[in-house]
Formats: structure tokens, sequence, C-alpha cells
């Protein structure tokens, strides 16, 4: 049953008040139709993009994403959700002046037409900006991933990383190591010095560890003066390696910041993962008893289990 003229411009009138913006795109990747998404604080003005093709205004690899999404729901044939990430450099013929700055967050709901387009099938695409939306997510998983003080990995997430390391060493045989760091005499730096104090020192060692690490090596702060490096072995002795310079490190800061107080040391223990080892606990234990061990024999040193 076909549309009478009133019902069309009806139908029209709603579409182009919709507060997202919606494109109907073919299936060779050319903009049919735009209607709404008319709030330049969310949107760029869009309607230079009528007629032409993806490949005319995107960049190859991108253009190739949405031609793939659009194929996806063609063969799905019902509604498919996908999340990307643009902005108006990305797209040729946009003026960037009439829509927000920056990279933005975008929903794309896809629905398949019934209808054919300029002899094609085709897609109807409703974009909703999620840009605000995305960055709260972002910030949320930023704040339950990683300690504020050390701007490390926090204990739960860096246990998690040392779980996946430990599946990976059952399954292939990668080589890792576990080294726990703890501040020498924490407690008197506090007491004597006052908690920025303390904090100062928590920070300068978790710098040291971002420094001293290899590009595969996790670092996080287990709580308090305690902190962990997951250390994938380069070779035998790379974790053994990596516990010293991180004491001479620590040492070297010391002695060229004679003026600061307080001087800091470091205790370090280490274990590498192990085929009897059933968990990560065993491992973890072996670590914090080797660095007892290290307390044990006069702090400012390291020892392995």
């Amino acid at each position: 049953m076909l549309m009478d003229q009133n019902e069309y411009e009806e139908y029209r009138a709603i579409i182009s008040a919709l507060p997202d913006m919606v494109f109907v795109i073919t299936e060779s990747g050319h903009y049919a139709n735009i209607v709404g998404g008319d709030c330049s604080e969310l949107y760029h003005n869009a309607d230079p993009l009528k007629g032409v093709s993806l490949f005319d205004v995107l960049p190859v690899q991108k253009a190739n994403w949405f031609i793939d999404r659009i194929q996806e729901t063609l063969t799905q044939n019902k509604l498919m959700i996908f999340e990307y990430s643009l902005s108006s450099n990305d797209v040729a013929s946009i003026d960037d002046l009439s829509g927000p700055n920056g990279i933005l967050r975008f929903e794309g709901r896809v629905n398949p037409l019934k209808s054919p387009r300029y002899g094609e099938r085709a897609v109807v695409w409703v974009a909703r900006n999620i840009t605000k939306r995305h960055q709260l997510e972002k910030q949320l998983l930023f704040q339950s991933e990683i300690d504020e003080l050390s701007e490390l990995y926090n204990r739960r997430k860096l246990f998690s990383k040392l779980s996946s390391a430990f599946t990976l060493y059952q399954q292939h045989n990668d080589c890792y190591s576990f080294l726990v760091l703890d501040i020498d005499n924490f407690k008197a730096i506090n007491d004597t010095h006052g908690h920025q104090s303390g904090d100062a020192a928590i920070q300068k060692l978790a710098k040291i560890c971002q420094v001293e690490i290899n590009s595969n090596d996790i670092v996080g702060r287990i709580g308090g003066d305690e902190f962990a490096i997951i250390h994938k072995n380069t070779s035998p002795k790379s974790a053994v390696e990596l516990a010293s310079k991180i004491n001479q490190a620590v040492i070297h800061l010391s002695s060229n910041d004679r003026n600061s107080e307080p001087q800091m040391t470091v205790s370090i223990g280490l274990s590498q993962f192990k085929k009897e080892d059933d968990s990560i606990d065993q491992v973890y234990q072996r670590s914090d008893m080797a660095l007892y061990e290290a307390k044990r024999k006069g702090k400012n040193q390291f020892s392995s289990q």
C-alpha cells in the first residue's frame, strides 16, 4: 500500500524532528538520504554527503568498516547495533564549525530496508552521539582499575592481570616472574615526616617502576607501601636484573636528592612461576616470603625463592 502525500509529509516531518541523525545507505556505500540530527552541539551538518559514496568522503579503512557493518546487517536481516568513533576531520566535505570538536563516539542502530535504493539493497543507519556516556564509562573504568595515588593498576586489576599471565604460562609455557616491592621503614617516614612525605615516596617508587619495567611487564600497587610487578622473563636472569635495577634506581634517586627527606630504600621479593603451582596464590606467597627474607637480611636489597 503506497503512502499518500499527507502521510508522506507527516512521515518526513517526524523523521526530520528526530534528535539523532538518520542515514539511508546503499549496499555499495552511497548516501541515499540523510535526515534528523539538527542539534549542532551533537552533530555536524551532513547535507553535503547526500548522493555521494562513503569512499568519496572517508579514509578507505573507515569506509570499509562501514561497508562491512552494512553487509553484516543485510546478511543477518535484523537490527544490528555497533559503536564507533568518528570526527569531522575523518569526513571530507563536512564543515568543522557546523558541529562539535574532537573525536566523537556514536552508537549506530542499523536496520535493513525492504525496498531497494538506487537499485541496491540498503539500510537505515541511525547514529546517536554517545560521547558523554562513553567518556563517563571510560572514567568509571579508569577509577575501578587505577590506584589514585600511584596512578598504577590497583590490587584488583593487578591480580586479574596476574591470573591472566598464569593462564598463559599454563597454556603456552610463557615464563613469568612476580616481584613484590616494599618501601623500607615506611611507617617511620609517615611518623617522622608526615603523610605527604609518605605519599611522595609512593609516587616516586611508582615512577621508578614504570621507567625500569619492560613493555610487556605490568606494575601495580597492592596497597599501602607495597607494589608488585608481573615480569615476562626475557632471559633466565631478567627478573633478578630488574630487581637490581629498581634497587639501584631508588638509591640513585635518594643520593642525588639529599636535601629531600626522607631518604628511601626498597626491599624486593621475587619468584618465578613453577610447574607445580596450582594457582597464583602460591606464586604470591613465595614472592612475599622472599620479600620478608630481604627485610630480614637488612633491607635495601632483593631476594628470590
